[in-house]
């Protein structure tokens, strides 16, 4: 077969294995077989089983990953103090509904795309790696006493990238370059991200048979009365104000972000109930010049002020927290990623930060060097109907290879070829 054919195989293989999260479906098949096209390719493979007691403490959907083993997938072959690792995340979103193509884990090539969930977020990414580790090391593009290559493929990076933590803080990986292999597509570069606070909103009431809201306290009514005290206010003082100084798009998403009422419920769940709790969500998204803790006291302050101006009792609940994260744009790294994809495309990236959260984070606090781009079709990701593009799964092998060439030359020579 031909790499495209190879390409298309793999991705094929891979998406029909419906790694779904939550609860974390089929990952044992996925790791399996990542694995074994990493072994064929001449790297050492360990395979990393996430222990159960961390997943209690760490995972956002907890308990619903009681019988769902997270593995992680990490391979190495030669140097161990100056790598270039490439990191991909194997689940994926619910498939949801709307598909009209193909069905989400039965991959379709069309026209020059493959259809199914997770082809551009992220299996493409990962087979794309794949395949530029095997070419690297049977063509002898690098030496690997002088630059290591390593790998890994994780669980858990859509319930807030539990696998990539785990990697970094508990099994110490903690490479000098990153790739991490999230869609880009062939004309961008991710050098960072926004980082979120995430939680819930809980305002009571009193609950009471629906035949008589006038014995009760209505939370629903409660709780649109607090959003419309503190949403003004929130967006004038905290939103509008602020913007960041890297590249960011589009415009408005310089400025912080929130969304509310992702999720959100009465927890009666009956209609001639008067409502004596209403639950929603919070989805903060945070510039990198933002302290993740300081945003997180600020919302609840502005919230607890606007409950007291409406008579509303409530309690904000932080379910999670990531900083924001940025590699400097004029790195080592970020400088040869850059000359890499022009080589290959013949045109300049764009250099961005991205508004969605990936798992730079977690290798970023430990001192690697971390830069975002993968395959991948822009505006696909997480909808029906998800597909990438075959050219761009090809593509990305030879970037990958170009920026292994240049790394591994810039040791040797001091500058790049």
């Amino acid at each position: 077969m031909n790499r495209r054919e190879i390409l298309v195989s793999r991705l094929s293989r891979l998406v029909s294995i419906p790694t779904v999260n939550p609860p974390g479906e089929s990952y044992e098949d996925a790791a399996g077989l990542i694995a074994e096209w990493l072994r064929d390719a001449g790297m050492k493979v360990d395979l990393i089983r996430i222990p159960e007691d961390w997943l209690e403490k760490n995972y956002p959907y907890s308990p619903q990953h009681k019988g769902h083993p997270r593995i992680l997938v990490y391979a190495h072959t030669g140097r161990r103090d100056r790598v270039l690792h490439f990191n991909g995340h194997y689940d994926v979103v619910p498939p949801g509904t709307g598909w009209s193509v193909t069905e989400p884990f039965k991959p379709l090539v069309k026209d020059g795309r493959m259809y199914g969930r997770g082809t551009t977020d992220m299996k493409g990414g990962i087979v794309s790696a794949v395949t530029a580790l095997e070419e690297i090391l049977s063509e002898d593009i690098v030496d690997t006493s002088d630059l290591g290559l390593e790998a890994a493929f994780v669980p858990d990076e859509e319930s807030g990238g539990d696998g990539t933590k785990y990697l970094v803080e508990e099994a110490g990986v903690r490479p000098s370059y990153v790739v991490i292999a999230e869609p880009s597509t062939l004309r961008r570069i991710a050098i960072g991200h926004k980082g979120f606070v995430r939680g819930l909103i809980h305002v009571y009431g009193r609950q009471v048979h629906g035949s008589v809201p006038f014995m009760g306290e209505n939370a629903f009514e409660k709780a649109c009365m607090l959003l419309g005290s503190f949403k003004p206010a929130y967006e004038e003082n905290v939103i509008k104000p602020r913007v960041s100084k890297y590249p960011i798009i589009p415009e408005e998403a310089k400025h912080p972000t929130l969304n509310l009422g992702g999720q959100a419920e009465s927890t009666s769940h009956k209609d001639n109930i008067v409502p004596g709790e209403f639950v929603f969500s919070f989805d903060r998204r945070v510039l990198p010049e933002e302290n993740v803790e300081e945003a997180a006291r600020e919302l609840k302050e502005y919230l607890e002020k606007a409950a007291e101006r409406t008579g509303a009792r409530v309690k904000v609940e932080i379910l999670s927290m990531v900083p924001g994260s940025v590699t400097p744009p004029d790195s080592e790294l970020v400088l040869k990623a850059s000359e890499a994809m022009s080589s290959v495309t013949g045109r300049q990236p764009q250099i961005l930060v991205s508004t969605g959260r990936t798992d730079q984070v977690y290798y970023s606090a430990h001192g690697s060097s971390v830069v975002v781009m993968g395959p991948g079709a822009e505006g696909t990701a997480h909808m029906p109907d998800e597909y990438t593009l075959i050219e761009e799964l090809n593509g990305f092998v030879d970037v990958y290879k170009y920026l292994a060439r240049l790394l591994a030359s810039s040791r040797s020579e001091g500058r790049g070829i």
